[in-house]
């Protein structure tokens, strides 16, 4: 019974699997005409044939051949009829080859089965043909064809075949833009692009060029770039992905332009007709606020009455602009005082010392924050930290009951009648006839009855009132007066420099900056005449008053040339600047006193000596130097007997075999760390005998010489530490390097010589800014004694403030300083690594070295010719080509 089941259910199978064949061979008829159509167009579509046509008669071309097909294959199908049990047995019984068809037994019925011996000799019987049944199958579809369509089946496979064969790997291509209307195939050639990456307005740089295709690697761009793809050639209009706000363009009938901005990172594509032009992937870098933060303790100086603001910016793509804001806590009222800045920097620091002393809050505790804002319009503030805002002292008592009211008057804290009412009462105080006019004009502006906006210009009023009292009772009323026309041209001048500021372009005419001219000579003439009267009082009490600068009769001349340049070319912070740094030397403008003679002969003192010590240097360099020359002559002159004479005669056309190194040296230079130097690898040229041997007294006598510049040299350094209370550690270093060159000249080794005598111009170098620098710390430090009664324009910084990268405060006083009148940093812009001058002519700071050879001139510019051949060789390391490139700028 089982194995009658298991026949049972397998002859199922094979039921459902002859009718599936049966419906297949019965659907070749009204499939036939459907599938040639369909491989009629696969044909046509390999051969490129629909992608030739316009889009539109594309579509409509494949539109008719497969909606043919489809139509007449659906409405065959339709038609044909489902198979039943009879037909699926007598298929199995053919293909399984059985005679008598013994599957009508399993479906027969017998005539009589009522009784029950009838039904199981039936099952019986049934059960024995089952049981008989050999293995049974169902073979593969068998369509009818007529002999035509027989050879169709081969022919048209066949001829697919060979049209993708030869498409070849187009053919994937070709089928997609042939079934798919508006898209190319890969033998089309693509869309000509040119794209490019423009940087937002806030971070200057050159755009990002794009290549074509799928771009490696990964583009840093700012936030708000803008890309801009311009496309040629393209039959279809293309589309960018991957950005915002696309907007599209079309140039002509084959030209597009598309442009949109870019926001976030990702992979940005460029497609047109189905393909890929482009893919650049990018990483938008967001704008973010400036990072500003209090750099040290605000506040005033000691007996100074500007306040110090340290303040610390950055932001990547620069700063506009940086203010401190300050109020008073419970109060309404906001200080906003603005910190010029060099430019937009990127990272700057500094201290800006604003004269704050005139404003309502002087002398008072208050909190401050910086806030800055970027280029972009980004804005941050700073922790508020809390200070005292620095405020003159005032010496006249009528001075500071007068600052004491417009204090109250700014604050809201008194009414306008009480303060009316006050100064009629301190007008009582004084018998000063001036006084009793500027203080009845401030009584008239608080009246009731006075002109709209005359309350305004009473504290304004009081301040000019109480300065002038300040120094009336300290210098006399023609030295206060002269002060008082000197603020007022200062005034003149800041008003003039914010209105063509304001003004902008317009602010650079003809008749502006005769203005500012004419206001700049009012202001030199008030700053003269205050100048002689203090001239005139010191001659009076018998001392003499010293003066500085180049033109002491007129030491502003220069200074208001520059104010006006700078303002003729728009620098209107550097003229307000210049201003500032006159306003403070104009205060600090006083009669000299004996302790400040005193103090002026101290630092004079200490200038000479800092002079002398630089002069003493500048000497050893220069013997120095001339040792160094001799020792490379006699190298040169020893290897140069001993080479064959064939290299004699082609020395000096071998550079181009020579090393970057030894390039150098042959000019005279130390190479930088880290230069590759394949000299070090090689021996040492020979030299001959007998001519180390002639050259034994000139060597004696350089022996002598470096013994002496090495005893010069100790003594050097006790007097810098003496004068700076610093020691020059290079100083000690050039010493023991002048021990080993006198070592090496002792033992007739010229080759050694040589190196150590580099090495002691190197130290020596080194040695010069370790001295600048110790002069100019004592100086800042207040060891030079900043005498500020000495109007001198050209040195110190009046302002106090430095601006930049590394901007510093600067030192308030009016002198020049220790070791600021020669040997600047700007001096060493213009020497080689072994502190020799560059320079180019009989008008360049040429060296008083000379490297001796057979043609120094023509060698030299062997020389030259081959470094710049070298710097143009892109494949050196980046290293050496940066250095080169440096060398190169002195020739």
């Amino acid at each position: 019974m089982p194995e009658t089941h298991t026949a049972t259910f397998r002859l199922a199978a094979l039921r459902q699997r002859a009718r599936r064949v049966l419906w297949i061979e019965r659907a070749w008829i009204p499939m036939r005409w459907p599938l040639l159509l369909l491989a009629l167009y696969i044909l046509a579509a390999l051969a490129r044939l629909p992608q030739s046509l316009p889009d539109w008669l594309h579509l409509v071309v494949e539109a008719g051949f497969i909606g043919s097909a489809g139509w007449l294959a659906v409405r065959g199908l339709r038609k044909i009829p489902s198979a039943s049990d009879a037909l699926a047995d007598r298929r199995i019984e053919r293909d399984s080859h059985l005679a008598y068809q013994p599957l009508m037994t399993l479906t027969d019925r017998p005539a009589y089965a009522g009784s029950g011996e009838q039904s199981a000799v039936w099952s019986r019987h049934v059960e024995r043909v089952t049981a008989a049944l050999p293995p049974l199958r169902v073979a593969l579809p068998r369509p009818p064809m007529t002999p035509s369509e027989r050879a169709a089946t081969y022919i048209v496979p066949v001829a697919i075949a060979m049209a993708a064969l030869l498409a070849g790997h187009h053919t994937p291509s070709r089928l997609h833009a042939g079934f798919i209307p508006g898209v190319d195939d890969d033998s089309v050639p693509l869309p000509q692009i040119q794209a490019w990456i423009d940087r937002p307005s806030y971070a200057a740089g050159a755009p990002v060029f794009l290549s074509s295709g799928v771009q490696t690697g990964t583009i840093k761009v700012p936030e708000g770039a803008t890309l801009n793809a311009t496309i040629t050639a393209s039959h279809g209009r293309p589309a960018l992905h991957g950005v915002s706000s696309v907007i599209r363009s079309r140039l002509d009938q084959q030209s597009w332009n598309e442009h949109g901005t870019l926001e976030k990172s990702g992979t940005i594509t460029l497609t047109a007709r189905g393909r890929t032009l482009g893919s650049w992937r990018v990483t938008v870098e967001p704008d973010l606020p400036p990072v500003v933060t209090w750099d040290g303790k605000p506040g005033p100086q000691k007996d100074d009455w500007r306040t110090g603001l340290p303040w610390q910016v950055r932001q990547a793509y620069g700063v506009a602009s940086l203010e401190v804001e300050i109020t008073i806590p419970g109060s309404l009222r906001v200080l906003r005082v603005p910190i010029q800045l060099d430019g937009q920097p990127k990272d700057a620091k500094g201290l800006a010392r604003p004269d704050l002393s005139s404003d309502a809050f002087a002398g008072m505790m208050v909190e401050g924050r910086l806030h800055a804002k970027s280029i972009s319009g980004r804005e941050s503030y700073s922790d508020k930290v809390k200070f005292r805002i620095g405020e003159r002292k005032f010496s006249d008592p009528l001075a500071r009951a007068l600052i004491a009211l417009r204090r109250r008057l700014i604050l809201s804290h008194e009414h306008t009648s009480q303060a009316s009412e006050e100064l009629k009462l301190l007008t009582q105080t004084t018998n000063v006839h001036g006084v009793w006019a500027t203080m009845g004009l401030a009584i008239a502006s608080l009246q009731p009855d006075a002109p709209d906006g005359s309350a305004l210009e009473v504290p304004g009023i009081l301040w000019s009132l109480s300065l002038y009292l300040d120094d009336l009772k300290r210098d006399g009323p023609e030295i206060a007066e002269a002060a008082a026309e000197v603020r007022s041209a200062q005034a003149g001048v800041q008003q003039q420099l914010d209105h063509m500021q304001s003004m902008g372009e317009k602010g650079h005419s003809l008749a502006e900056q005769e203005e500012l001219q004419r206001r700049t000579q009012a202001l030199k003439d008030a700053l003269n005449h205050r100048m002689q009267l203090l001239f005139q009082r010191a001659a009076q009490s018998g001392i003499m008053m010293p003066q500085s600068g180049q033109n002491s009769a007129d030491p502003w001349s220069d200074e208001m040339r520059r104010l006006q340049s700078d303002a003729s070319q728009g620098h209107g912070d550097e003229a307000l600047r210049r201003l500032q740094q006159m306003e403070d030397m104009a205060e600090h403008m006083r009669q000299a006193t004996p302790q400040d003679l005193k103090a002026l002969a101290a630092q004079m003192k200490a200038q000479a000596e800092a002079r002398a010590q630089r002069a003493t240097l500048h000497d050893i360099i220069h013997r120095e130097t001339g040792l160094l020359d001799h020792t490379q002559a006699r190298l040169n002159a020893a290897r140069k007997a001993a080479a064959p004479p064939a290299d004699q005669q082609d020395s000096g056309r071998d550079i181009s075999q020579m090393s970057t190194a030894d390039l150098l040296r042959q000019l005279g230079m130390q190479p930088p760390p880290g230069m590759p130097d394949t000299s070090a690898s090689k021996p040492p040229a020979p030299t001959d005998p007998a001519t180390v041997a002639a050259q034994g007294t000139e060597r004696r006598e350089d022996h002598a010489i470096q013994r002496a510049l090495g005893q010069v040299d100790d003594i050097l350094d006790r007097h810098v530490k003496d004068l700076t209370g610093k020691e020059a550690k290079s100083l000690s270093k050039a010493r023991d390097d002048m021990r080993t060159a006198r070592k090496a000249l002792a033992d007739r080794h010229d080759d050694q010589a040589q190196t150590a005598e580099q090495k002691v111009l190197a130290d020596l170098a080194d040695a010069g800014k370790e001295m600048r620098q110790s002069q100019q710390s004592k100086s800042s430090s207040g060891g030079g004694g900043g005498l500020s009664f000495i109007p001198s324009m050209g040195s110190g910084s009046g302002s106090g403030q430095q601006k930049g990268a590394a901007g510093k405060s600067g030192d308030d006083g009016d002198q020049p300083q220790a070791g600021d009148d020669d040997g600047s940093d700007d001096d060493q812009k213009d020497q080689d690594p072994l502190g020799r001058k560059l320079g180019e002519g009989s008008k360049g700071k040429d060296s008083d070295a000379h490297i001796p050879d057979k043609n120094a001139r023509d060698r030299a510019r062997d020389i030259e010719r081959e470094l710049r051949r070298r710097a143009s060789d892109r494949t050196r390391p980046q290293s050496e080509l940066d250095y080169l490139e440096r060398l190169l700028k002195s020739f």
